[in-house]
């Protein structure tokens, strides 16, 4: 009974020191992949339609370690001046990225519903930056100021406005938030 007792009070100091190198190895790991993660986003293209500006991006995650990561993938926010336009949906997919590769989102696509006031006030400043000339009636009605904004932009004009977005994501790897903004342009 006492031979048995010490196997088994063997075994679990072996057992809990197992675990507790692979949690340190895990956390190193995890953290030199923090500090060592890169991203680029870039737009592949934004224009209005019906009621939406529609506005796409691709990100890219470079891992320049020398272990595989894997994380879920982000939800990724637009946003302009401090105010959220657009979130991009949660998902359960499961990004890796092989030891010194890259890995890439294409496509995240965002809907920028201009029937939120907040979100059509916003959106009109934005143009306005890039194009002084348009007239937006403030007493008109949401339908009329649509219209207004869709008469006055031209897809150059739409165009310019990718620089004033700012895209931001939260990417957790071996729950280690890694917080990332950049501006789209």
């Amino acid at each position: 009974m006492a031979v048995l007792k010490k196997i088994l009070i063997g075994t679990g100091i072996l057992a809990g020191g197992y675990l507790i190198y692979k949690i340190a190895t895990a956390s190193a790991e995890a953290n030199a992949f923090v500090t060592n993660l890169n991203f680029n986003i870039k737009p592949s293209g934004i224009k209005l339609s019906g009621t939406n500006l529609v506005v796409k991006i691709d990100v890219e995650f470079i891992n320049p370690t020398n272990t595989s990561v894997s994380f879920r993938k982000p939800m990724v926010t637009i946003n302009y001046r401090s105010s959220v336009l657009a979130q991009s949906k949660v998902s359960t997919d499961i990004v890796t990225i092989q030891p010194n590769g890259v890995s890439r989102i294409k496509d995240i696509t965002f809907n920028i519903p201009l029937t939120n006031l907040s979100i059509l006030s916003s959106v009109i400043d934005m143009v306005k930056t890039v194009k002084s000339d348009i007239k937006i009636d403030q007493n008109a009605t949401l339908v009329q100021k649509l219209s207004q904004l869709a008469s006055g932009l031209s897809s150059n004009a739409i165009t310019k406005l990718l620089p004033l977005l700012e895209v931001s994501m939260l990417v957790y790897v071996a729950d280690v938030p890694i917080p990332y903004s950049t501006k789209l342009g």
